[in-house]
């Protein structure tokens, strides 16, 4: 009997002291962090099963969902809910603090995401655009305008009214400081808010086990900081992205019956044996089935009557034990730890010689096979007793969280 089986897969000496500290707390200033969560989720598709890429499920707000047709394909913006009160513009002076500025870390920033599992995956991400929004209108000056600023920024076209001003500006893979000069009669206080685009380089989810995967990266908001907006008083001094990959695997295993069966033949039949005596080379039964997954899984054996690293089949009579060598065939899939095509793999009981397979893309009800096999030297010993009967239940287990 086959069984089959899926695993998916917290004195006044003590005065002064605490006077100190009660002094020390007194001039603390926590650090004001804003918060940001960057969702994004893979799941297979039918209509493109080489799909291997996590898509972008945040909601997109900021400059770009204000002004689309500003944007470039791809730009996408989040606003971070983060303002700069008391925000001086002034024309003359030297400071360019002062002047329409931005710096910014535009580096790949690397992000390591974990699922409850605590299974996990690498990720990067970047800041590319800054979106900003001020409650005065453009002095016709054109901070938006495209190469306007210096610094190696590039602009997107400012749009705005006599009370607001709104523009972004691309920020390269570097740190950056990009100033433009607004009109010299400019001198006025005003609020500033932003958004941010960035670029995420996630792993391939193929290889990933399902779940939500969390983790996060935090800049620093401010003077001189990674995210610097100029001279102003900032509503938070840090700036946190929550990264949320969710991972939504399809994964079946489905045989003809419930609970199939195996018999051992030889090929052509017992003919051979009953009229002329010839024993046969081996016995063997393939066991045919359909797998869909669009994730790494692994196959072991668990055995009734163990035999060696695999299974085998005991004699009811004597419980002498013969082995039956088990593989199986998947086609689109790839052993990791030979490299080789999943072709006649064999299987153990063994978990450190399980094989572990990996998809080429999401397999939709690939035919598959399992091929059980009785060798020369365990036919030798059955046809020993002739009339005996030889049985064992053989479990085979997908793993599709090895």
């Amino acid at each position: 009997m086959i069984a089959i089986e899926r695993s998916t897969a917290g004195s006044g000496a003590c005065g002064p002291i605490v006077w100190l500290l009660a002094l020390m707390m007194g001039v603390l200033v926590p650090a004001q962090a804003a918060e940001l969560n960057i969702t994004a989720e893979f799941r297979p598709s039918a209509l493109d099963p080489t799909h291997n890429r996590f898509v972008n499920t945040t909601p997109q707000s900021g400059f770009c969902a204000q002004h689309p047709a500003l944007c470039r394909p791809g730009d996408f913006t989040i606003n971070t809910g983060m303002n700069v009160a008391q925000r001086r513009l002034f024309g003359g002076g030297t400071d360019p603090r002062e002047k329409w500025y931005l710096g910014a870390d535009g580096t790949w920033q690397d992000v390591t995401v974990r699922n409850a599992d605590n299974h996990e995956l690498k990720a990067r991400i970047r800041l590319f655009l800054v979106g900003m929004h001020w409650n005065v209108g453009n002095d016709g000056s054109n901070a938006g305008g495209g190469g306007a600023a210096s610094g190696g920024c590039r602009g997107r076209t400012g749009v705005g009214t006599s009370t607001y001003y709104r523009y972004a500006w691309t920020v390269a893979d570097n740190k950056v400081v990009c100033v433009r000069s607004p009109r010299a009669t400019t001198d006025r206080m005003a609020r500033l808010s932003f958004s941010i685009g960035y670029h995420l380089e996630t792993p391939n989810p193929l290889q990933a086990q399902d779940g939500q995967y969390t983790g996060s990266v935090t800049y620093t908001v401010g003077n001189a900081q990674q995210i610097d907006l100029g001279q102003g008083d900032y509503s938070d001094s840090e700036l946190t992205l929550n990264l949320l990959l969710n991972v939504v695997h399809d994964f079946r295993v489905q045989f003809p019956a419930d609970s199939p069966g195996v018999q051992l033949a030889p090929e052509g039949g017992w003919s051979r044996w009953i009229d002329h005596g010839l024993p046969p080379a081996r016995l063997r039964q393939e066991l045919p089935f359909h797998l869909t997954t669009s994730m790494d899984l692994s196959t072991k054996l668990l055995c009734e009557h163990p035999a060696g690293t695999g299974c085998g089949i005991r004699n009811q009579a004597d419980d002498v034990v013969v082995p039956v060598d088990v593989d199986v065939t998947i086609p689109g899939m790839t052993n990791l730890r030979d490299g080789r095509p999943a072709q006649f793999t064999a299987l153990s009981s063994n978990d450190a010689q399980a094989p572990r397979f990996t998809p080429d893309g999401y397999l939709m009800q690939r035919r598959s096979t399992l091929r059980f096999t009785a060798e020369r030297e365990a036919v030798t010993e059955m046809l020993r007793t002739p009339g005996s009967h030889w049985s064992g239940d053989m479990t085979v287990v997908f793993d599709a969280n090895p």
